[in-house]
């Protein structure tokens, strides 16, 4: 990613995640000088990413800087702005500065009204887990204290569970016929050419033209709820839901494909998993940021017209990823391979892979309770990247679930609607479920 993951003819723009905080007062410059100390004494946030394209010599060249030279300040006068700001954002360089690879951007909104902090960090510095675990060290309770880790114990220890010998053997055959699977990946089948993915192609160049669509917040117990009643985990609900809304927008476009497919109409996501950091690593600001991850491809079960349908083929699809070796399989294939080929045939498998997926699906956790940040108390935060497909992020926080996606409209004309479709399917699945929907969710299905 530091020096080019895509074939040149894709244009792709740099690789930067904009974690978006919103508060009711602005967090002051001389508030966040103590964050951006912490956040610097990490070795990939001190300098510039040095290196040869295809030669494991990467490295950091420190470069002196002030605190205040990683914050500026943008000045909205209207409320309405601070959206259409952030989206102005999406492809400022982080990198055309002789400054390390990451900013702050404060948004002051009229006296009264939301202002926002954006926290711009190029994905060359970490992935999701490991700047969760930055984010730890920067933010605090209502008390003023550092907070406990944010990443749940379910999802740290997913990777350490011991296996009995028969499970090792078995696995050891499943981990030869997962190896192929990760192999055939960048020339496996296209998703189905659906009303959504039409003006997508099969040979993708970067439109730069990118708006950031935002879903209904919904209550984290609702969703709970709706998981526990159908015996399926959270993400499935979402992704679920997610797939619901994308057939719904194809019937709306009058999508002949999905129509004369049926159940067999194919609509797939790229989702990454991030491993979890050894314990050693924790403490080590030269070790624990950095990109241990890997994409894995998830069904949208789009051909199935009842949610419940469509809830379990979702289920039984995610369950038989979890319960693979298929992510530690993709892991070590990357770690090994890639590194070996020569730099356009590598740009040219991760463009492959890509192109045959609809959506990116990422789904992170945040702190469960009210947390501030550069003293100020944060009520919203989303999770904004670009990506050569529509990029869906979904961060949990307080008890709530923000999501949003990134997506070229004009490419995919009418997608504002996506938020309206999610909202009818979540109400939906809630009549099926015998679920009450809250209110702001019955509301945003009817417009």
């Amino acid at each position: 990613m530091a020096f080019g993951a895509w074939p040149e003819p894709t244009k792709m723009c740099e690789p930067t995640i904009n974690a978006t905080l919103f508060f009711e007062t602005c967090p002051s410059i001389e508030g966040l000088v103590p964050l951006v100390e912490v956040v610097s004494s990490y070795e990939r946030c001190s300098g510039i990413p040095e290196g040869t394209p295809g030669k494991a010599d990467w490295r950091i060249k420190y470069v002196d800087f002030k605190p205040t030279d990683m914050i500026r300040t943008i000045t909205v006068t209207q409320p309405s702005e601070i959206h259409s700001t952030i989206e102005g954002l999406l492809h400022d360089s982080t990198r055309d500065r002789n400054l390390p690879w990451w900013e702050i951007v404060r948004i002051e909104g009229p006296k009264g009204t939301q202002s926002a902090v954006v926290i711009r960090i190029d994905h060359v510095i970490g992935d999701g887990i490991s700047l969760v675990n930055l984010m730890e060290q920067i933010l605090e309770d209502t008390d003023g204290k550092k907070l406990d880790s944010i990443i749940p114990p379910s999802m740290a220890n997913k990777f350490k569970k011991k296996k009995t010998f028969g499970q090792r053997v078995s696995q050891f055959f499943k981990c030869i016929y997962y190896f192929f699977v990760v192999l055939g990946l960048p020339a496996g089948k296209f998703d189905s050419s659906t009303s959504f993915r039409k003006n997508l192609g099969k040979k993708m160049v970067y439109t730069w033209n990118r708006k950031l669509i935002k879903f209904e917040t919904m209550p984290l117990s609702y969703i709970k709820q709706l998981k526990a009643e159908g015996g399926v985990s959270l993400n499935d609900v979402m992704f679920s839901c997610l797939g619901g809304a994308l057939r719904r927008y194809n019937v709306e476009q009058g999508c002949e494909v999905t129509e004369k497919k049926g159940k067999k109409t194919l609509m797939r996501a790229l989702m990454p998993v991030a491993f979890p950091r050894p314990d050693v690593d924790v403490n080590d600001k030269a070790a624990i940021l950095r990109n241990k991850w890997v994409f894995v491809s998830g069904d949208f079960g789009v051909g199935y017209s009842d949610c419940m349908e469509r809830l379990h083929f979702v289920n039984g699809k995610m369950n038989t990823l979890k319960n693979s070796p298929l992510a530690g399989v993709q892991l070590a294939v990357q770690e090994t391979i890639p590194p070996k080929l020569p730099v356009n045939l590598g740009r040219q498998t991760v463009y492959d892979t890509f192109i045959r997926h609809s959506i990116i699906f990422s789904n992170v956790p945040g702190p469960a309770q009210p947390v501030k940040f550069g003293g100020q108390q944060v009520t919203e935060t989303q999770m904004y990247f670009n990506n050569l497909v529509p990029q869906v992020g979904i961060l949990s926080y307080d008890g709530k679930i923000f999501m949003n996606m990134n997506i070229d409209t004009e490419a995919i004309p009418g997608s504002e609607q996506l938020p309206v479709y999610f909202a009818q399917e979540l109400v939906e699945l809630s009549q099926k479920l015998g679920i009450e929907a809250p209110l702001e969710i019955i509301n945003k299905a009817k417009e």
